[in-house]
């Protein structure tokens, strides 16, 4: 049985879930979908379509500490399923490389012929130079290895730095097509037409790439059924996450409840946060990813009341 994969890479906070939420809708055929978090609980599959057939990988990387959970979700999804298509989102510590060579080998030990359609890779130019000083080899992989780059956040640097941002992207990928216009602004359909207008060739990963695993570089905390927050006060708690006093805070998601009963979805990344209203109730949880965490103040954060608690401004 042949199974076509697109693969959807991207550092922490770049972007692949908004960027699925466009293109699903817009593709042909059937869809499933496999997402990887790399803490202990799933965010992201709650926020994607739930008329799709989902496989949620928690707790590691689908490229090292997840293979037999990897593979036995691709099996049971085309079985199940029989889908023309298997969306791939990985966590966005895991190296793209070893995700293709876990691919291949799959392919080679099972009745599955393993096709790899499109590798995907979203940029965060914003944060792009400090995860490079940052986490140098560890942050390229996933881009040395895409097909196709789209970049975003736009809208947190100039026009001169984002060329000069595609530029040395062009040094770690010459063949890669870079996407170099905002396509948050595009609709879902137009962003479909680009994927299926591009050539490409069949994929060789970067050998090169001394991979490192995720959990050597990161770690996470998860809360589940985090209190409920006053509307008023979620912008001074998503910024209050760039303090040290957490710990260093990479990338954090989740969902909560607010007194209004309105539910929401929110992303923090040391560049930037946001947030936004669902519409409809959610399990409510979040998930944390960085280094040297200090578990005590994040519970603290977002397991207590905010009487006595100063947030940053």
């Amino acid at each position: 049985m042949s199974i076509n994969i697109n693969i959807i890479s991207g550092f922490l906070g770049a972007g692949k879930t908004t960027f699925l939420k466009k293109i699903i809708p817009n593709l042909g055929g059937k869809i499933a979908l496999i997402e990887n978090e790399f803490g202990s609980m799933g965010i992201d599959g709650d926020l994607i379509d739930n008329k799709l057939p989902i496989k949620e990988i928690y707790a590691g990387c689908i490229c090292c500490s997840l293979v037999k959970d990897f593979k036995k979700a691709i099996e049971e999804l085309s079985i199940e399923y029989k889908p023309d298509y298997i969306l791939i989102e990985p966590s966005g510590v895991g190296n793209l490389s070893d995700i293709i060579k876990v691919c291949k080998k799959i392919s080679e030990n099972s009745n599955f012929n393993i096709k790899i359609n499109r590798l995907i890779t979203i940029v965060d130019i914003s944060s792009f130079e400090d995860y490079i000083e940052g986490f140098g080899e560890f942050y390229l992989d996933q881009i040395k290895n895409a097909h196709i780059i789209f970049l975003s956040h736009f809208d947190k640097i100039d026009d001169i730095k984002v060329q000069e941002v595609i530029s040395k992207i062009k040094l770690y990928n010459k063949s890669a097509f870079i996407m170099n216009e905002d396509w948050h602004s595009y609709s879902g359909e137009k962003i479909v037409d680009i994927l299926s207008s591009i050539d490409i060739e069949e994929v060789e990963s970067n050998e090169e790439t001394t991979s490192i695993p995720a959990n050597k570089v990161f770690s996470t905390l998860s809360v589940s059924k985090p209190r409920v927050f006053r509307v008023e006060e979620i912008d001074s708690v998503l910024a209050s996450l760039g303090s040290k006093e957490y710990g260093f805070i990479f990338r954090a998601k989740g969902i909560l409840k607010l007194d209004t009963n309105r539910v929401i979805s929110f992303d923090f990344t040391p560049h930037h946060f946001d947030w936004r209203y669902l519409d409809e109730d959610k399990e409510t949880k979040v998930a944390i990813i960085g280094s040297e965490l200090n578990s005590e103040k994040i519970l603290e954060c977002f397991n207590k009341s905010t009487g006595g608690i100063q947030w940053l401004k």
